[in-house]
């Protein structure tokens, strides 16, 4: 399917959802979630450098930036992110279809971001795959079964020290700790061999690879979190959702083929931009037909 069946096709999908929508009871969390699809999608259709390791500091460096223009941040300030628990679920289904389990498109779970949570989630993150690096060498070598370490809290759980004013000597003191815990990371990762980033733990879980073009994609998730919030209107949400999706798509037809870079999602799955568009319009059929 070339850039102009793209096109078309997905401009058909969305005339069929805003529609269903319109004359369904669930309306608003159809709408909801096809934004997220599309600005999934979006983020996913961003190139990337092929070596994860410059993956990582190509997203550290521009998730810099925004996290600099938190303290422009009036306080108090709380926005909803893009993502919904419910989306969040499909991307991380297993890849084996009979154990994926239905996912309610019918209401909608969500989470906030306040200046201070993407400062937090940025450096519990690094740390954990930092880690998780150790954790997964010991594995391969000797056979030692990884004991769970997540002392973070999620992104969907909002600490009281998450709603404190955030200064500059606040900020300051946070991008230190940030900068060497991605500089820490993004050095492990460029020491790993090819076969210790492709390894396949035996219970199926992620290689090596996977992880740390997830933890790449996910620093922009949080850190443009103030930046690139969409509408509280659910449809005002998706046309926005909409229109940024539909720049990478046409961006993407031009760089499709270069081997230098890769497309992976928020959560570290390789794929091609004709697999998005596939995705995208799988999940908005999905959502139809529940809204129906």
């Amino acid at each position: 399917m070339g850039r102009q069946r793209w096109t078309e096709t997905l401009e058909s999908s969305r005339e069929r959802l805003l529609a269903v929508a319109k004359a369904g009871r669930h309306g608003d969390a159809i709408l909801t979630h096809a934004a997220a699809g599309r600005v999934v999608a979006a983020w996913t259709l961003d190139p990337a450098p092929v070596d994860p390791a410059a993956h990582l500091e190509q997203a550290h460096a521009r998730g810099r930036r925004h996290l600099l223009g938190l303290l422009d941040q009036p306080a108090g300030a709380e926005v909803r992110s893009p993502m919904t628990n419910q989306l969040f679920e499909r991307l991380t289904q297993p890849a084996d279809p009979v154990k994926r389990k239905r996912i309610d498109y019918t209401s909608v779970t969500s989470y906030t971001y306040t200046p201070r949570k993407p400062l937090r989630r940025v450096l519990d993150h690094a740390l954990d795959h930092l880690n998780q690096i150790d954790q997964w060498q010991l594995w391969r070598r000797d056979g030692v079964v990884p004991s769970p370490t997540d002392g973070w809290v999620p992104s969907t759980v909002t600490l009281p020290e998450d709603r404190l004013p955030l200064t500059a000597l606040d900020l300051d003191a946070w991008l230190w700790r940030i900068d060497q815990a991605m500089r820490l990371l993004t050095q492990r990762a460029a020491g790993l061999s090819q076969d210790e980033l492709d390894w396949q733990p035996p219970d199926g879980g992620w290689p090596l690879r996977r992880v740390l073009h997830h933890v790449a994609r996910s620093e922009l998730l949080y850190t443009t979190s103030f930046d690139e919030a969409l509408p509280e209107d659910p449809a005002a949400r998706y046309t926005q959702a909409d229109a940024r999706f539909g720049e990478r798509v046409i961006a993407s037809s031009a760089s499709a083929n270069d081997l230098s870079i890769v497309f992976p999602d928020p959560y570290g799955t390789l794929f091609t931009p004709a697999q998005v568009v596939a995705e995208v319009l799988a999940l908005e059929l999905e959502l139809m037909t529940q809204a129906a």
